[in-house]
């Protein structure tokens, strides 16, 4: 499990969605939650009419009332950071490492801060540049969002990891078990093989050998986390997308979270998840957790 997770906040009920997931993971696993914000410095034109940030003591207030609220529902390890900086990117990047928060839990985005409304594009800023797992929860409409009450309960029972068959995709499998606790868990390891032709009409022979050769690269995959003690189970599926079938896949097989790759990056053509990453964050209604592979 993770011993340190950082939850950026950005002043709103939207983003404070990603904190029961995030509660849920810190108590099953002992964990350290971080809280912070990110402030952007007044424009120097303004700063004559605009309140010193030592001056500025609402979001100070605003993390400590969110602390209390985590503490409340078993979480005993909570820090907050109030973060001042022209990149909020840059800026809980900076944070985490200086944390040494080893998962983000956030939301994909937040409207109406005190300040700001800034969490889906910071969002996509750490999926490019972190080098940690993110965890991104797709926040529901205000009129459709849960209670203030923060649940302890969430856990993943079905795991669905998305490999491409390359030594990057296969980085997502660690942090993907850290995500549960529960020897109940089900791992699916999924290949998706692009292909127009649906599955029950495939005939040609490069197909089928495409699909003989996923299977055989997954069953080695299957094999180590078998022999680690985790319940896991593989399936290749071909589709006119591959962030689609993923998608389906995940529906299919009930999955509670989705875990897929992506580089972050150019110059890493091999690597058929870093294009299709944010097709599925987009197009997700479950928590996706992203890792962006280390190595050349």
């Amino acid at each position: 499990m993770f011993e340190h997770v950082l939850v950026p906040l950005d002043g709103t009920p939207l983003a404070e969605q990603a904190l029961s997931l995030a509660v849920s993971l810190a108590r099953e696993g002992n964990a350290h939650l971080h809280l912070a914000t990110v402030l952007r410095p007044p424009r120097a034109e303004f700063s004559e009419m605009t309140p010193g940030l030592s001056d500025r003591p609402a979001e100070d207030d605003y993390l400590e009332t969110v602390a209390a609220r985590v503490r409340d529902a078993g979480v005993a390890n909570v820090s907050t950071a109030r973060l001042t900086s022209d990149s909020i990117v840059d800026a809980l990047e900076s944070h985490r490492r200086e944390v040494g928060a080893g998962l983000t839990v956030m939301c994909t985005h937040g409207r109406g801060a005190i300040q700001r409304a800034w969490l889906g594009s910071v969002a996509d800023g750490l999926v490019r540049t972190s080098d940690a797992p993110l965890l991104l929860v797709r926040a529901a409409p205000a009129d459709e969002a849960p209670s203030g009450e923060l649940r302890t309960d969430m856990r993943f029972e079905r795991v669905l990891v998305a490999l491409d068959g390359t030594h990057f995709s296969r980085q997502s499998l660690g942090p993907a078990t850290h995500l549960a606790k529960s020897s109940d868990t089900l791992y699916v390891l999924a290949r998706v093989i692009e292909s127009p032709i649906p599955a029950s009409e495939l005939t040609d022979d490069r197909l089928e050998k495409a699909r003989a050769l996923a299977e055989a690269k997954l069953s080695l995959e299957v094999q180590s986390f078998a022999s680690s003690g985790h319940a896991v189970e593989s399936v290749v599926a071909f589709a006119p997308s591959v962030a689609q079938g993923i998608l389906d896949l995940a529906e299919s097989r009930a999955a509670g979270v989705i875990v897929i790759a992506t580089h972050g990056r150019s110059g890493i053509p091999r690597l058929v998840l870093g294009s299709v990453a944010d097709k599925v964050i987009r197009g997700a209604d479950l928590p996706v957790l992203v890792v962006r592979p280390q190595g050349p």
